[in-house]
């Protein structure tokens, strides 16, 4: 999803609408790749002004699913969020800002300015960093890896401590416990 440089140059100072549906597989996040549903659907508008910044408005809303991290069942998150970020040619200039404005630099040379990685980002920013499926999560089993949600009465057939330790080279440690 590209804003047209040359396009709002022409129209300095006239806001240019765009509403857009675009495709993204999956984002990374914590060091897993999280799927996204069908489409995000991307709308808002951009403006270039006499300073030769360029202000854009997003609003975007996005399903996300990610797994609960007590028992990694699957939970879709539907994210809608609206966004302003200002694009300036001169990275150095006073950032007046009070927190809801993000600001990037463009380069004169550039033709686009390709708004998916902000996306992306912004994404990232509104994802929960450790989703539960429920507040009260009991979570798997830690003998077995049962779910302890869908299991009421769960019992292990076999105890941990009747089995000693899984991996060999630990076996001194659990003599000790």
């Amino acid at each position: 999803m590209d804003i047209n440089l040359s396009e709002l140059r022409r129209r300095e100072g006239e806001f240019v609408h765009f509403e857009e549906e675009i495709e993204l597989d999956q984002i990374n996040f914590h060091q897993n790749e999280l799927p996204v549903g069908e489409h995000v659907r991307v709308s808002g508008g951009a403006i270039f002004t006499s300073d030769e910044s360029i202000n854009v408005s997003l609003d975007f809303s996005a399903d996300v699913v990610q797994h609960c991290r007590r028992c990694l069942a699957p939970i879709e998150e539907h994210l809608e969020r609206h966004e302003e970020l200002e694009f300036r040619l001169d990275i150095n200039a006073e950032i007046d800002s009070d927190g809801d404005l993000s600001i990037f630099r463009y380069k004169k040379t550039d033709k686009n300015i390709d708004l998916v990685p902000y996306l992306k980002r912004f994404i990232k920013l509104n994802l929960e960093p450790y989703p539960l499926c429920k507040p009260d999560c009991r979570g798997l089993c830690p003998h077995c890896g049962a779910n302890l949600n869908l299991e009421e009465d769960h019992q292990c057939q076999e105890k941990e401590e009747e089995k000693g330790a899984k991996d060999p080279r630990m076996d001194k440690l659990g003599e000790l416990l």
